[in-house]
């Protein structure tokens, strides 16, 4: 039930230790609920199982790999991945029950031949990949490339989500009018954030992956263009957002090339690439506009499909997005809490407890296997000194 709430529920450990202990009162329940130690026991072990336990290797496995950053000198190099055949095409996108952990690599710099050998090292658990699907990061490429010189049997997927934001990043951050609707935009927020019409704020763009998550500003701007263009238009909305006007043409192309790539994007996570893939899209996009940044983005999306559609053989359909395994990240961090901003802790290993089955017998099996001092162990050898336990020495007698 823990571990379910957690996958679930953006509940903190300690949140849901107190929660639990509130209904057990509530309700006379006459067993002891866990602390927020045990939680974090039962989470450490189930996640150092995870990372030894046994894989199956009988059939060809994809690889879903990229770095998690947190503050100090490490990035966490997590490898995720299941059996190509159990991927659900067609059905639904992958998700993290889909997935098991196949490797978590502190890494203090990393580089293509630190990525190569942690690749190289995680072939003993589920054979060597029939995938490996990842951003385009240099040291991750370039580590994927030199793995496959040995291994040519394996394919390389660019994620679908990151290549259409490097598309519409390198499109836009070139047209001027883009800049000028980015800075209109930051400087109507300055003047209404300390205003009774801070309820006008315009979505703020990410300072990481900003193009990654662009459709809520291009479609805030799309709904008050409509009020502007109503008959009798908002006087408040007006006053601040009259501007927007000039914007109307350059919008709609924006809006639009924003369109296709989110449609490949959901078509890719869902359906996969294969060697339909470029016909598929092209049916989802409809018909195309003539206008030139259209057509430009089209083009490269074109080049995607047909690329890696291409990887795929007779027959086969490859995954082509790891949205899963940023979505993990973003789990830890929230379970991490305020101790992510310091830097990894010994909660890295939860990942293995986030994803794969979660009925009773693979949890009892996995607590039976891996007790507290073998967890417990695995952090002090792999993290070694964090910056969280630094910080304690230092500062905790400081304490009043």
């Amino acid at each position: 039930m823990v571990l379910d709430l957690l996958r679930h529920t953006g509940v903190s450990l300690r949140g849901l230790a107190a929660v639990l202990a509130r209904l057990a009162q509530h309700w006379n329940l006459p067993f002891a609920m866990p602390a927020f130690s045990t939680i974090r026991s039962w989470l450490l072990r189930i996640g150092c199982y995870a990372l030894r336990g046994p894989l199956p290797q009988d059939g060809p496995w994809v690889w879903l790999i990229d770095h998690s950053i947190q503050l100090g000198s490490q990035k966490l190099f997590v490898i995720l991945g299941c059996p190509l055949a159990n991927v659900p095409f067609g059905q639904r996108n992958l998700c993290l029950a889909d997935l098991r952990l196949i490797a978590l690599v502190p890494m203090t710099s990393s580089t293509h031949v630190e990525v190569d050998a942690a690749l190289q090292a995680a072939t003993a658990r589920t054979g060597v990949p029939r995938l490996i699907a990842a951003d385009h990061g240099s040291d991750v490429k370039k580590g994927i490339e030199t793995f496959q010189i040995r291994h040519p049997q394996t394919a390389h997927v660019h994620d679908v989500a990151h290549y259409g934001a490097t598309v519409l990043e390198n499109r836009w951050t070139r047209d001027p009018r883009w800049q000028e609707f980015i800075q209109g935009l930051q400087q109507t927020n300055q003047k209404l954030r300390q205003t009774t019409e801070a309820y006008l704020l315009a979505p703020t763009l990410r300072v990481k992956a900003r193009f990654m998550n662009v459709g809520p500003l291009l479609r805030f701007a799309e709904r008050v263009l409509r009020l502007l263009e109503r008959p009798t238009p908002n006087e408040r909305v007006g006053e601040r957002y009259g501007w927007l006007r000039a914007y109307r043409e350059d919008l709609t192309g924006w809006l639009e090339e924003y369109r296709f790539v989110d449609q490949t994007i959901a078509h890719v996570r869902r359906q996969g690439v294969n060697a339909d893939t470029l016909a598929a899209v092209e049916t989802a996009w409809g018909p195309l506009s003539d206008r030139k940044g259209t057509q430009m983005v089209a083009g490269h999306l074109r080049v995607y499909a047909r690329k890696y559609g291409g990887c795929a053989a007779a027959g086969e359909t490859l995954v082509g997005s790891t949205e899963v395994l940023e979505s993990s990240f973003g789990k830890l961090k929230r379970l991490e809490g305020e101790a992510a901003r310091e830097g990894f802790t010994g909660l890295v290993l939860s990942v293995g407890a986030l994803t794969g089955p979660l009925d009773e017998d693979t949890v009892r099996q996995a607590l039976e296997a891996a007790p507290k001092k073998q967890a417990e162990g695995w952090v002090r050898r792999v993290l070694g000194t964090t910056l969280t336990w630094m910080r304690r020495q230092v500062l905790g007698e400081a304490k009043s």
